[in-house]
């Protein structure tokens, strides 16, 4: 069993093996491809290693259990870049961070608490997993007359307290789009060089400036969470921001910033279009009238339930259901 792609799904509890995660590993002609037991993972992830004990990892996810929470191995640097979905990284002891779309987090795992989930139940995205010696040899390597070393790095990342978050960040976005696809020709030479241009490019970060900050407590976070699957779970009954304050007893500014933090949009935006895709689900069963189907969503207003609807689909409630083939949404 590789250890690379081991240390990517351990889970917390005990409750899964390794063994029970991964159902097929197979070899191509360039790294090595995982495919998840579908009972808990649909996808797979493809493995390459591109110097000695240097792995890129490209996962493409859809977890049956939101609550699948895989604990990281200690003695890891790790670079994950998201691509679509969203990923939630415990790096520090009650502390909590949120990845999206074109978002990169550099960390050092030391303290045997850094586990990952993804609230979304989705997730694309791109990991570079090393360890600090193979880190000091792929520098020699790569600068065989520098002074720079692993150690230089990793007291880099400590400053900011053993990880970092670029958000969107333009030069991160461009070096991590020039990798390639790993079919192409000279991947792994082009994949070496542009670790090393994030390597120089984390060194030459600002930290004092722009040190991350933006992590939610894990108590307020499962709170969060507890309301949102409170809340989707009774769709017919649309809960305001402010009710869900008086309700559950939660400042609304803490409870909609921890929201767009887990989620990656606001409360009111995610529940529209919760409630829209179900109403579509709904629409393609043909069983229910738009009425009926406006009332199962929440709406006592057809044309206020066709509006909201088309706001988010892209057509009207009638419309959609005279496709002749209609996809499931997302």
């Amino acid at each position: 069993m590789d250890m690379s792609i081991e240390l990517f799904l351990r889970d917390v509890q005990g409750s899964l093996s390794y063994g029970d995660m991964i159902a097929r590993t197979w070899a191509t002609e360039r790294g090595i491809v995982y495919s998840y037991n579908e009972n808990y993972i649909l996808g797979e992830t493809a493995q390459y290693e591109i110097f000695e004990g240097v792995w890129f990892l490209y996962h493409d996810l859809v977890l049956h259990g939101p609550d699948l929470h895989p604990l990281e191995r200690d003695g890891f640097v790790q670079i994950n870049y998201c691509i679509s979905g969203r990923c939630e990284l415990h790096y520090r002891k009650d502390k909590v961070f949120y990845v999206g779309p074109e978002d990169l987090i550099v960390a050092v795992l030391k303290n045997k608490q850094y586990r990952h989930s993804f609230p979304l139940g989705h997730y694309k995205g791109i990991s570079i997993v090393t360890t600090e010696k193979t880190l000091d040899r792929f520098l020699r390597s790569i600068f065989p007359e520098t002074k720079l070393t692993s150690r230089i790095f990793l007291l880099q990342l400590e400053t900011c307290g053993g990880y970092l978050v670029f958000g969107n960040n333009i030069e991160m976005k461009n070096i991590i789009r020039e990798i390639g696809d790993p079919n192409q020709a000279f991947f792994r030479e082009r994949a070496i060089l542009k670790f090393a241009e994030l390597i120089l490019l984390c060194l030459d970060y600002d930290f004092d400036q722009k040190k991350c900050e933006k992590y939610y407590g894990v108590q307020v976070i499962n709170r969060v969470k507890m309301i949102k699957k409170e809340v989707t779970s009774n769709i017919e009954e649309y809960i305001t921001l402010e009710e869900v304050g008086r309700r559950y007893q939660i400042s609304t500014k803490a409870f909609s910033g921890c929201f767009k933090g887990v989620y990656g949009k606001s409360y009111c935006r995610f529940i529209k279009e919760f409630r829209m895709k179900r109403a579509a689900d709904l629409l393609r069963e043909k069983k229910y009238s738009v009425g009926e189907i406006a009332l199962m969503v929440g709406y006592q207003n057809a044309s206020k339930f066709s509006k909201a609807f088309y706001d988010i689909i892209g057509m009207t409630p009638l419309c959609y259901r005279k496709q002749d083939s209609i996809p499931p949404l997302e």
